[in-house]
């Protein structure tokens, strides 16, 4: 079976990452889920994007954590240093909008960014998500992704039935699985170079999923086919669609 392409941050090498419109194109160019990270701002709402700033993708400049939604929502999210002002109409969307877009249209990895993890268990950027994915009706359709152990341990403690993913950018196959272990996670995402065939054999050894970040080129995916991966985060998801249609 060909592994499950992962829109990651959507449709992003052609569409400002981590926007509706992102999404979109992701749908559109069939992916099979949509991945997107979050945030959490000043007044304690989960927001989607990637970096702890909003300077890298937006209009604006200064740390999601030290503005509010409102004044988020002034910045244009069309990534102008990279699209220019094709999407300067493009806004950073909540977690709640991003969720109702892609209801019943997609499944959906949400990652917490670590730097977005406090000391706050009970008001946290975990406890927050949560309930947004709640809200939306789509704990079947969710998984929660994080590199932090400390934020998919408090997501098992508030939604155990939520799946987990534990990413790793380094580390032993023996880590990988250890940590999957303690975070009780049913998917492990380590990072393309890290894969081997000991960690493929020990995952499936563990009746762990396994999945990989990110792979753009056809030729390195079928590389890559001999690991059995559930899933291949890209950025260029239609192409990796097409590459696989190719195969078959």
């Amino acid at each position: 079976m060909p592994p499950l392409i992962i829109a990651h941050r959507g449709d992003s090498a052609h569409v400002p990452e981590n926007t509706l419109a992102a999404f979109a194109a992701a749908l559109e160019e069939g992916a099979d889920l949509v991945e997107f990270d979050v945030q959490l701002t000043k007044d304690g709402q989960v927001v989607v994007i990637h970096d702890a700033t909003v300077d890298r993708t937006t209009t604006g400049r200064g740390r999601v954590r030290d503005l509010t939604l409102a004044e988020i929502r002034v910045l244009s999210a069309g990534y102008p240093s990279r699209f220019a002002d094709t999407h300067r109409g493009e806004r950073v969307p909540s977690l709640g909008e991003a969720l109702a877009m892609l209801k019943d249209r997609a499944r959906v990895m949400v990652e917490i960014k670590p730097d977005a993890v406090t000391d706050d268990a009970e008001g946290g950027i975990e406890a927050r998500a949560v309930a947004e994915v709640r809200k939306a009706g789509m704990e079947k359709d969710v998984a929660l992704l994080s590199f932090s152990r400390r934020a998919l341990l408090r997501c098992r403690k508030l939604a155990p039935a939520i799946v987990r993913g534990h990413l790793f950018q380094k580390a032993e196959p023996g880590e990988v699985l250890a940590g999957a272990r303690e975070v009780a996670s049913e998917l492990v995402m380590p990072e393309k170079h890290m894969l081997s065939d000991e960690l493929r054999d020990r995952a499936r050894e563990a009746g762990l999923k396994l999945a990989t970040w990110v792979v753009d080129d056809p030729e390195e995916l079928r590389r890559l086919a001999r690991f059995d991966l559930y899933g291949v985060a890209s950025n260029r998801p239609g192409v990796m669609l097409d590459a696989i249609r190719e195969e078959e």
